[in-house]
């Protein structure tokens, strides 16, 4: 879809009228949408796991947002049963021995997050952190081999 930014080439019409044609979804049907979405997604959080074959191997299927994203999905080449994933922030990451594998680019990353936490998902082999980047995409960490 392309818009003009010129006045004289927008269409005829209130700013409804343009809202409903150009996404089918009225101005005031969508400020609510989006009301809903921004306090929906205030907080950080895990929004499941589930089990899946992966090139005919069990794997799980991570779901999660973050504040002010849209929500993600990662995959993890083990069942759920042995994939732990959760919220951390810099002490928990501390406690379990993470933290001082992060070099300092990815510790600010990580302290950048929403409430100081990042996703933390561990296995049987490994562990991992998922900051938000300056791509505005959460990109991976290797914190255990």
């Amino acid at each position: 879809m392309m818009l003009l930014a010129s006045a004289g080439c927008a269409p005829a019409g209130d700013a409804s009228q343009r809202q409903m044609e150009e996404t089918g979804t009225p101005a005031r049907a969508a400020a609510a949408i989006t009301a809903q979405t921004t306090s929906a997604s205030a907080q950080s959080r895990l929004l499941g796991k589930s089990d899946f074959t992966l090139r005919g191997k069990p794997a799980c299927k991570i779901a999660y947002a973050y504040a002010g994203h849209a929500p993600d999905t990662l995959f993890w080449e083990e069942p759920c049963a042995d994939v732990t994933a959760r919220l951390a922030g810099k002490s928990g990451l501390q406690g379990w021995g993470k933290w001082r594998r992060l070099d300092d680019h990815a510790r600010k990353f990580v302290q950048a997050m929403p409430g100081g936490r990042v996703l933390y998902v561990e296995g049987r082999f490994s562990a991992s952190v998922y900051p938000v980047g300056t791509s505005g995409e959460a990109y991976e960490v290797t914190v255990a081999d």
